[in-house]
């Protein structure tokens, strides 16, 4: 798990693998990360595609989308940049999936769980 340096991009790239199943993998300040983030203070989250021809972001689907921990969310017009608003007011964490638009065909990918740990103080 990383600890989010404020206004940090996370660089998210989905390609095929053999079995033509997409693969997500993630960096954060040139590092592999795997997408999960420790938050320390309110700040935005921000997931952006590279290298990822013909995909983008159609939102974030959340496992307890009322829990607090994210307060909003939103999609960059060009679908290459997602958005995770969070005023780390409410301690602990959520998963969630990020969702794309797929070049192959009109089903929707979406990611494997990465998570947001909140650490505000109680």
């Amino acid at each position: 798990m990383t600890t989010l340096t404020p206004g940090a991009l996370i660089e998210v790239t989905v390609q095929l693998n053999a079995a033509n199943e997409p693969e997500f993998s993630y960096m954060q300040n040139g590092e592999p990360s795997d997408g999960n983030v420790m938050v320390l203070t309110g700040q935005d989250i921000i997931y952006q595609l590279v290298n990822s021809a013909g995909y983008s972001f159609i939102g974030a689907g959340f496992l307890t989308p009322n829990d607090g921990i994210v307060d909003a969310m939103s999609v960059s017009a060009d679908g290459q940049q997602l958005v995770l608003e969070d005023t780390d007011s409410t301690p602990g964490t959520t998963k969630f999936q990020l969702i794309l638009k797929n070049p192959q065909n009109s089903l929707f990918v979406i990611s494997p769980d990465p998570q947001v740990v909140n650490k505000a103080e109680e």
